[in-house]
Order: structure tokens, then sequence, then C-alpha cells
């Protein structure tokens, strides 16, 4: 049985006085990243990991560098053609600030051609802030907190749609995976999917949100009410629970996934190993989930 760790990738949901995030305009990003477009065949091709510690803050986790060193592992056995892999942590040169996280968003999918797919990945605090447009049941957004220099900054799940999702074309599958708190939602995605029974899935749909050029999946480490752990696996490597779900689930079957295994058996592997957050799978668009979800075709 794995050690879990008594943190959680909070977010502070409700912000008390004395934890206020400043949210920051964009600005010019420290550093330029470059994305060279590739012709060919569908493939992955560009591939986007963020991982957060927040080291010496009082907002420090432990796996979430782990996880995106795990996920490149995973990508580089399944999709081994895909060279164009770009890694923020807290370590590399180009530090996770708003700025170069849009910036780097902005690269994965500028220019992007049909038949080029993408995969990101955030690993870090999430929360919720007052919602602003009235686009939110709840009243709340969901985000994400990128980290400048002492201050946690903000990214809204409004400009994870418009600035990630919405940019996907026709003919292009993207893969999103938040593993942080309160991320149920926090890509703003048409269709959100739940078990029904032993082997149906049913789902929702908010028509406030745009079907989607893009083939866009996104896993959330939770609902949004909940928390998303920060924890070891069953070596006591520290990771979050989300993204060790998703790579043994990846490891099971390969590749060529069922959509529907996406939910099922990550849920299920957090579930015998009794966490209590729940993730979510949503989509821009309506797709048989017994499908499969292959990012190299």
């Amino acid at each position: 049985m794995h050690s879990r760790s008594s943190s959680v990738r909070w977010g502070i949901p409700r912000f008390p006085p004395q934890f206020k995030p400043q949210f920051k305009p964009p600005a010019t990003p420290q550093a330029t990243l470059q994305v060279t477009p590739q012709a060919g065949p569908s493939r992955l091709s560009r591939v986007l990991l963020i991982g957060i510690n927040y080291y010496n803050t009082p907002y420090q986790l432990e796996g979430c560098i782990n996880d995106v060193i795990t996920v490149q592992n995973i990508l580089n056995r399944f999709f081994p053609t895909c060279k164009n892999i770009t890694v923020i942590n807290d370590n590399t040169a180009i530090k996770p600030t708003r700025s170069n996280i849009l910036t780097a968003i902005n690269n994965l999918v500028k220019d992007l051609k049909p038949g080029e797919n993408i995969y990101f990945h955030y690993s870090g605090h999430g929360g919720q802030i007052r919602d602003t447009n009235g686009d939110e049941v709840s009243g709340y957004d969901d985000c994400i907190y990128p980290y400048n220099n002492q201050e946690l900054e903000i990214i809204t799940d409004d400009e994870l749609r418009s600035l990630l999702a919405a940019k996907v074309p026709a003919g292009s599958k993207c893969f999103i995976v938040l593993d942080s708190c309160h991320s149920g939602t926090a890509v703003d995605l048409r269709y959100l999917w739940q078990p029904a029974g032993a082997d149906r899935i049913t789902y929702a749909e908010n028509t406030k949100y745009s079907k989607l050029p893009g083939t866009v999946f996104f896993l959330s480490g939770c609902s949004d009410q909940q928390t998303a752990e920060d924890t070891a696996d069953n070596t006591g490597r520290p990771c979050g629970a989300l993204t060790w779900a998703l790579c043994e689930t990846w490891k099971k079957y390969g590749a060529a996934i069922k959509i529907k295994h996406l939910l099922w058996d990550v849920r299920q592997f957090l579930l015998s190993r009794r966490y209590s957050q729940t993730p979510q799978l949503s989509s821009g668009n309506y797709f048989d989930m017994n499908s499969v979800f292959n990012l190299s075709v």
C-alpha cells in the first residue's frame, strides 16, 4: 500500500483576506518558446508539460515535477516520433509564470494543421475565483495558479477554453489534463461524461458552450467541489493521484485507448486506493465512448 501525504492541491477556493493571488494581465514573456510545425500524417506533434512544486512557499507541493517527468516518459514510450516536448517547472530556465505559460500555450496551438495532435498536462495548485461573465451556474470560475517570484498568479477556465481548446482546428486532437483541485469543469467544454452503470456512460450537455472545431478531451483531477491529492505512489515517490492513475491506465491499454477507460479505469484506480477525489471527463463535442482515442492517428 502506498504512503499518502496530508497535502492536497488546494487553491483556497474562496480567497480569505490573508491570501489574495494577484491577477496580472498578459505581460511581455520572460522567454520566447519556439515551436516548429512539422508536416506529415496524423500524429502527436506537440506537447506542453507544466509541473509546479512552489518551492519555499507555504503552498509547497512534492509531486508535481515528478508528474511531468512520468508523463514525458509515457509519451516517449507510446509516441516516440514526437520530439516537440516543452517542459516548464520550478527548475527549468523558463519559469512557470502566467506570462510564460500563456506564451507556451499559444505556441502549442499556433499554426496547428489538421492531423497535428497536441497534449497539455498541468500539475499544481488549482482553485476558484468569482465568475465575472455569468457562464458559471456556481458563480465561480475554476482556475490554475502559475507562480512568479513569491506570488501566485491566475489562469481561468475561460482562458483555457479560448486560448487552448477553441484553437484546436478540425482534423486535430487535443488531450488536456489538469491534476489540480477544483478542476472538474476547468476548460468549459460542452459535454460532461459520467458512468451510468456497469456498462454505460451518459452525459450532461451545457449549451452555454459552443461545440469546438477540433477533437478536445479534458480529464480533471477531481470535481469542481473537491481537492486533488499530492501523494506518493506504491514506491514512495511523490506524485499527484490523478497523474498516477492516468499513467497506470495508459500503461494498461497503450496509445490506442477507448475513451471510456479514461473515465472508468482512472476512477477505479483511485477508488481502489481509497482516494475520495472523482476525476471528470469532458469533451468539446459528442463522441461514442466506445471509440478509440489515439493521439498518434
